[in-house]
Formats: structure tokens, C-alpha cells, sequence
């Protein structure tokens, strides 16, 4: 593939967005039913199902950012990367800050005076202790920031630099993160875990493993598929085994960026090479959906409470989580399709 003509667009990178904003909705409905089951049952098993099967949905987005970002073809100056991505980041992290936090004291409204409520959100708004899904700005930031260095790399090291540069990254960023919880890396109090990357940090090598694999298409849907499968067995039964250890639910194999995680989401990223590369032409609602999906993540939560979710929660599980998520996705659509008419919110903030 001819990096400096690389397309804008592409098809696999739409397929991806579309799954993994459907598998954000499964991963906060099922965080709910954890609680109302107890461990090892068939119901928690369900529910510990739904949120491993979906949990490589973040990391999956910042390979989708990172493998159009790194595109040569685009421009990404340093003076528009401030004044055009980074700004409307903030932008959007300001305005959807100040809205959850409007939609905290309403849902705290009566628990503390209203002077009291108004000085905590302030205080959050300050400390950056935004709503709990605006995570995901700060992850983007240090993609975003780190762009001048991974699209050198992108434009001009060779294939064998950037495997090099990706394998000192999967090492630093995956396996010393995750080994370092075992024996022998978990007696050491420094020199080798002087190595480990945090959270932020693997961000950036993760756009580049985005943009790396959109050169390099799999040859067959077993490379994906395997990947998958592998992560998802350990992440599932890990936290399976970890939970009935400790009586509770145990979230170390559910971090967002672990190792098996990881692992998951470079699979889909591959198994949609592969699907995208074998149709003519993507269907209408896998674009529509991935144009959508910065705007169904920031808004589902929203609906996510008002949606009486007590009710769900009754249900059986197996079904109540899906049916839940569906419903979110569908009033989260209903919701892109009006803010994206206004010209300022569709430009800024969605």
C-alpha cells in the first residue's frame, strides 16, 4: 500500500467505530447486574459474558483514530492539530462537562443545598473530575499530542522500524503492564518495572498499531479471528476465576488496557479488514452509525438514567442487557440526528 496515497476513508475503519459504540452500550449495561448476582451464577456468568465479550471497544477506537490521524495523505500540521483537533476537543469536553455536571446536581438535587452542589461541580469541572464515560477525552488527548511523533514514524520508517518501534511498545505498554501483577516482576520494587507504560502513554502506540495494520490488510479472517477468540477466553475466564477467589467481581482482566484486551480489540480491527474487504460496498447504516458514534458515546449515558433502568435490572439478563443497550442506541440516534442540524454543535461538540 502506497502510504502517501493512503485514502481519507475506509470502509474497515467505519465497520470498527459501528461495533465498538455498540459495544460500549453492553459494557455499561451489564455493569449494573454484577451487583444483583452472585458470583459464579448463571445470571453474573451472563452478565461477566456481555462485559468481556465487549470490553476491547475504547482501545479499538483509538486504533480506528490513529490509523486515519497517521494517514501521510492528511493534513496534520502542528498549527492545525491545535487549532482544528485539539481545540475541538476541548471544546467538546468543556460543553459536555458542564452538562453532565448540570445533570449530577439534578440527580443530587435535595441531598445538599444548591450552593453546595454548585461549589462541587465547579470543583469537578476544575479538577477535570468529569462524568465517568468523559474519560475517553484524555486517552484521545494523548494520541492527539503525541500525532507529530507517530506520523514520523508512519511517513518514514521503514516496515521492519515499525515493528520494531510497535514491539518495544506491545512490550513496555502490554506484557511488562500486565506481568507485573505475577511473580518474579511483582517482587521488584523498580529497576525492569521503570518500563511500564501508563494508560496515557499506550494510547499513541496503539494509533500507530492502527495505522501499521490499515497498511498491512490480513490474508485470511483467522488472524482476527484468533485474536479475538484468544483474548476474549482469557479475559472472560480470568475474571471468572479472580471473582470466585475473592467473592466479589474482580476487574483486573476488564482494564481497559490489558493486555487481553488489547489483544481483542487488534482482532476486530481485523476481522473488519477482512469482512470490509470482501464487500463491494459497505451498507448506509454502518457509515450512518460510525458518524454517529462520537455522539451516541457522549449522550447514552444521559438516557441511560432516565430510561428507567430499575426496570432492566428485574430482567433476566441474557436478554435485558441487549434490549437495554438497543434501546440506548436508539435514543441516541434519534438524539445525532437532531444535534448534528445545528451547525455549531455538529461541528464542535459531536
Amino acid at each position: 500500500m502506497d502510504r502517501k496515497a493512503a485514502p481519507r476513508r475506509d470502509g474497515a475503519v467505519d465497520l470498527v467505530k459501528s461495533l465498538a459504540i455498540c459495544a460500549v452500550l453492553l459494557i455499561h449495561c451489564s455493569a449494573s447486574h454484577f451487583a444483583n448476582y452472585g458470583v459464579g451464577s448463571n445470571r453474573w456468568l451472563a452478565a461477566a459474558f456481555y462485559g468481556s465479550v465487549s470490553r476491547w471497544a475504547v482501545p479499538a477506537f483509538l486504533l480506528c483514530s490513529g490509523a486515519l490521524m497517521n494517514d501521510p495523505a492528511r493534513d496534520v500540521s502542528v498549527r492545525r492539530l491545535f487549532s482544528r483537533y485539539l481545540l475541538r476537543l476541548l471544546a467538546a469536553l468543556a460543553a459536555w462537562g458542564v452538562f453532565y455536571e448540570l445533570f449530577r446536581m439534578f440527580t443530587l438535587r435535595g441531598s445538599a443545598p444548591l450552593g453546595t452542589l454548585l461549589r462541587g461541580a465547579a470543583e469537578n469541572l476544575f479538577y477535570g473530575n468529569t462524568y465517568y464515560h468523559l474519560y475517553y477525552f484524555y486517552f484521545v488527548f494523548a494520541l492527539y499530542l503525541t500525532l507529530p511523533l507517530t506520523r514520523l514514524a508512519a511517513r518514514f520508517a521503514s516496515d521492519g522500524e515499525q515493528r520494531y518501534i510497535l514491539a518495544v511498545w506491545f512490550l513496555a505498554g502490554g506484557l511488562l503492564r500486565f506481568f507485573k501483577h505475577f511473580w518474579p516482576l511483582s517482587q521488584m520494587q523498580s529497576s525492569l518495572l521503570y518500563f511500564v507504560l501508563p494508560a496515557a502513554a499506550v494510547c499513541p502506540g496503539l494509533g500507530l498499531l492502527g495505522w501499521y495494520m490499515r497498511c498491512h490488510p490480513p490474508r485470511s479472517w483467522a488472524e482476527g479471528l484468533g485474536l479475538f477468540a484468544g483474548g476474549f477466553a482469557v479475559t472472560f475466564l480470568g475474571t471468572w476465576g479472580r471473582s470466585v477467589g475473592a467473592g466479589a467481581l474482580d476487574q483486573f482482566y476488564l482494564d481497559g488496557f490489558g493486555l487481553f484486551v488489547l489483544v481483542m480489540a487488534a482482532g476486530v480491527f481485523r476481522l473488519c479488514q477482512w469482512a470490509a474487504g470482501r464487500w463491494t460496498r459497505l451498507p448506509q447504516a454502518v457509515g450512518f452509525l460510525s458518524a454517529a458514534s462520537f455522539c451516541v458515546y457522549l449522550v447514552h449515558p444521559f438516557f441511560q438514567y432516565l430510561a428507567v433502568p430499575d426496570r432492566f435490572l428485574a430482567l433476566p439478563v441474557y436478554w435485558s442487557v441487549p434490549l437495554q443497550a438497543a434501546v440506548l442506541l436508539g435514543l441516541s440516534l434519534l438524539t445525532y440526528l437532531g444535534l448534528r442540524r445545528v451547525p455549531v454543535v455538529s461541528r464542535w461538540l459531536i
